[in-house]
């Protein structure tokens, strides 16, 4: 009987304990859970425009708020990898030409109406209209395919020819057909629902004005509610007055698109209220080398370039740490980047041995000289004072080694259609942005070169060429990473043109929001990609 009663207490004794652990694990979780609330104020220099996915690529300000209000088939994580969005799945026939998107069921707008196939098709004829004046690459890509709705929550889009990079494109905000049905792209171009835009997004907009966009948070978005209840830019004329707004205390974050001045940098890395984000982005810039001329044929003179170029002390020393490496023209930082790439450091030892290796020696006057060929170039930039310093910088290194280039500056629009575009160059400093998808066979397949195509440098390799073809048909992305590995491993080797560095923009906000991510940016709204998730400490 005793030995009964000692079991029954601690069966109670032991209840009692799990019941205390429990509590205070619920408490404890209920306690780190974010809360929702409060309102986060960000200023950006620049106002909008047209608050319309289909037009915001031509304005900074508008790609910022249309991430936060609008929603794609598809969406980008902090890497660019394509995730799902408003289509929740989505398959791919055999010869990659079709695709069949499967839409979330009980998504709505900001209006409470039901989100359908129908917006998808309105949306995708919109980019297809020969009315439309967005983005040009973007209409091309689009008429180019067809799309029918096969039922509500079912549409099939058929390529003219297989192109993985399509569904990184697709994560284009999606337009509300129940609004804007009857409209041409030309009339939409117009209409007032650019300054009263209807999404599906985080954010619906509450108020705008000249001075400030008033989002608050969408309690029905189909990927949760936000965490903050409002979200305010604010909007500034020029990045002198949005650093006098954040220093006076009006903002609680704000985006710098253009490099900090010293003393601003400092400012706003000092001050102990900050953290400061410094993402980069997938634009990077890179020396072309015209891979048809004698002096660069060889990729032995290619690579003593890079060897003779401190790109780490460039990025340290003229563009103050606002710049990352760029090994690749993949993007550094995406899925499809390789990491293993650094493997031209300065070294002017090895610079120089290369040279005399390729037949390129000393002559007399200090110069490298071949068959009675002094290595004597113009390296041609455009009017922008830090790449002109890049360039400058570039030309005194080299001299070391016995190169000498002379900088040449061209407006950025005449360099690009009179020099670049006809390959009427030797060296170039130039900036590319790879966009969405870091499919590089617009700027490095064989066939881009000439007729105003990207292929700048002429570079001819057959191995990487079928790599790139096989690569943007590819609709594995575990497969298509690996075939852009072997692709970068190529580059590496033959260094057709050397990539030279990302920059880094400012993106400054309070300690006390929390949960903030930022990866790669594609564009300025980029920023946003996971603001649903962001809160206030305490809150």
């Amino acid at each position: 009987m005793r030995s009964r009663w000692l079991l029954l207490v601690a069966l109670v004794a032991g209840i009692a304990v799990m019941a205390v652990l429990w509590y205070t694990a619920s408490r404890s979780s209920e306690a780190t859970r974010p809360q929702s609330g409060g309102t986060y104020v960000e200023g950006v220099a620049g106002a909008p425009s047209r608050i319309n996915p289909v037009f915001s690529s031509f304005n900074a300000t508008d790609s910022d708020l249309t991430a936060l209000i609008f929603s794609g088939l598809t969406r980008l994580g902090l890497d660019g990898e394509v995730l799902p969005d408003l289509a929740e799945s989505w398959e791919v026939s055999a010869d990659g030409l079709t695709y069949t998107f499967h839409l979330r069921g009980g998504v709505s707008w900001h209006d409470g109406e039901p989100f359908t196939a129908d917006d998808v098709i309105f949306t995708i004829e919109t980019l297809q209209d020969p009315d439309y004046r967005g983005e040009p690459s973007l209409a091309d890509l689009f008429r180019s395919l067809s799309a029918v709705k096969v039922d509500d929550l079912t549409v099939e889009v058929t390529l003219a020819q297989s192109f993985a990079p399509f569904l990184a494109h697709a994560s284009i905000g999606v337009l509300p057909s129940h609004l804007l049905s009857g409209l041409s792209a030309g009339e939409l171009y117009n209409a007032p629902f650019n300054q009263r835009p209807v999404g599906t997004g985080p954010f619906r907009l509450a108020d705008l004005s000249s001075e400030r966009a008033l989002l608050e948070s969408y309690a029905a978005y189909h990927l949760g509610e936000p965490y903050l209840r409002r979200l305010e830019l604010r909007f500034y004329a020029d990045e002198s007055r949005l650093l006098r707004a954040l220093r006076e205390g009006e903002l609680r974050g704000a985006f710098f698109r253009s490099p900090l001045n010293t003393a601003d940098r400092l400012y706003v890395e000092n001050e102990q209220q900050w953290q400061v984000l410094k993402p980069p982005s997938s634009a990077y810039a890179i020396l072309y080398l015209n891979n048809d001329s004698p002096l660069f044929a060889d990729k032995r003179v290619r690579q003593a370039l890079a060897y003779a170029t401190d790109r780490d002390e460039i990025i340290a020393v003229l563009l103050e740490d606002q710049a990352v490496r760029a090994d690749s023209p993949i993007p550094a930082g995406t899925w499809a980047y390789y990491p293993a790439l650094d493997r031209y450091r300065f070294d002017p030892a090895e610079a120089a041995r290369l040279l005399d290796e390729a037949g390129w020696l000393l002559n007399p006057n200090g110069l490298r000289e071949k068959e009675g060929q002094e290595m004597r170039f113009n390296l041609v930039t455009n009017e922008e004072v830090k790449r002109i310093a890049v360039a400058e910088e570039m030309a005194r290194s080299w001299s070391q080694v016995g190169v000498q280039a002379t900088v040449r500056t061209q407006m950025a629009t005449n360099l690009l259609r009179d020099t670049l575009m006809p390959r009427q160059f030797e060296a170039a400093l130039y900036g590319f942005d790879s966009g969405l998808d870091p499919d590089p066979y617009p700027t490095w397949h064989s066939t881009q070169i000439g007729g105003g195509k990207g292929n700048l440098a002429g570079f001819v390799n057959a191995h990487a060429d079928s790599v790139l073809e096989e690569a943007r048909q590819e609709s594995d992305p575990q497969r298509r990473a690996a075939l852009y590995r072997e692709f970068q491993e190529v580059f590496a080797q033959e260094l057709p043109s050397l990539p030279l560095f990302h920059r880094t923009l400012t993106y400054v906000v309070d300690k006390r929001l929390q949960g903030v991510e930022v990866g790669v940016l594609f564009d300025s709204g980029s920023r946003f990609s996971l603001a649903r998730q962001w809160h206030l400490e305490g809150k």
